[in-house]
């Protein structure tokens, strides 16, 4: 997944052509931010830069994506700007309930921003289960929840709102057979020896797709921890489907990940607000609901509305 410092390292390096002064500008050491660049190359496939005699020098591919990469901050800038006019006078009290997928994956880069943008408002964190959070809104225990949206259950007094759509797809080590392939089908994998995350719910979502497509995943270990699942696939041990929110390239071991598209339309990972239908919320809650809504489009690095539904 590809981080704002990244992007960051590669602004610096465009504007200013030398990895010494872009490093000294971000505050980080040469090394660091050489594979910060590396990091980034790998991910969106293209050589950004090429070395010459005075420094570094941006390719075509490069000033092709500069573009964009200036959009995503110009948005950034733009958000960030909406959030502290709409809500720095908020006060009062937020009870949020999250998932653990939420607490590990987007609240420590949704946290600080909340404590920005809302420094008068007082921040009730609590992490549950999906039913749990349910019956907490419900009961007024919880003001709102970040939640996988497409996890709630059916019941209409619950409102949902996707804010933030990660794609899911195959992960496998870095010299597995499909390296020189260009593309997989959901049959094929069903051929392999399979690490199944048990986190969140994700193991009822997986059981429903693969169903759909009347298919089964050949699992040999499951497992609550995602860095077990990340060393075992980087050690292939076996083959996982998992979205772009959780991967990393490396395991905390040192071994090397690849992540392909597969062929069969397979269900997105979508995170997004719930809250009781039709209930008025504070002006605190709703400040928060829109520093939430603000926050995530930045990180999607888009503009663009999402369904409620």
């Amino acid at each position: 997944m590809v981080t704002l410092k990244q992007l960051t390292h590669f602004l610096a390096v465009a504007e200013l052509g030398q990895v010494s002064r872009a490093a000294d500008h971000c505050h980080v050491t040469q090394p660091a931010l050489t594979t910060s660049l590396k990091n980034l190359e790998s991910e969106v496939g293209a050589e950004l830069f090429v070395r010459h005699s005075g420094g570094l020098r941006i390719t075509p591919r490069g000033e092709n994506f500069l573009q964009h990469v200036q959009h995503v901050f110009s948005t950034l800038e733009s958000a960030i700007g909406e959030a502290r006019s709409e809500t720095n006078s908020a006060e009062g009290m937020v009870s949020l309930a999250i998932t653990d997928t939420v607490s590990g994956y987007l609240l420590p880069w949704l946290l600080p921003v909340i404590r920005q943008q809302l420094p008068q408002v007082e921040v009730k964190l609590q992490e549950r289960n999906r039913d749990e959070i349910e019956k907490g809104l419900r009961s007024g225990r919880h003001d709102l929840a970040i939640v996988l949206v497409s996890n709630l259950s059916d019941s209409k007094d619950i409102a949902r709102e996707t804010l933030l759509r990660s794609p899911r797809r195959l992960w496998t080590s870095w010299d597995h057979p499909l390296a020189r392939r260009s593309d997989v089908s959901l049959k094929e994998v069903a051929a392999m020896d399979y690490i199944l995350l048990d986190m969140d719910e994700h193991v009822d979502t997986v059981k429903r797709y693969w169903a759909r497509f009347g298919l089964e995943p050949k699992i040999v270990f499951r497992s609550k921890s995602i860095e077990a699942v990340r060393s075992l696939v980087a050690k292939n041990e076996g083959v996982t489907i998992l979205s772009d929110l959780v991967y990393r390239q490396w395991s905390h071991d040192g071994g090397r990940i690849r992540r392909w598209p597969l062929t069969d339309s397979i269900p997105s990972m979508d995170l997004g607000l719930a809250q009781v239908r039709g209930l008025k919320l504070t002006p605190a809650a709703a400040a928060m609901a829109r520093v939430l809504r603000i926050s995530t489009r930045a990180l999607r690095g888009d503009m663009a509305p999402v369904a409620v539904v």
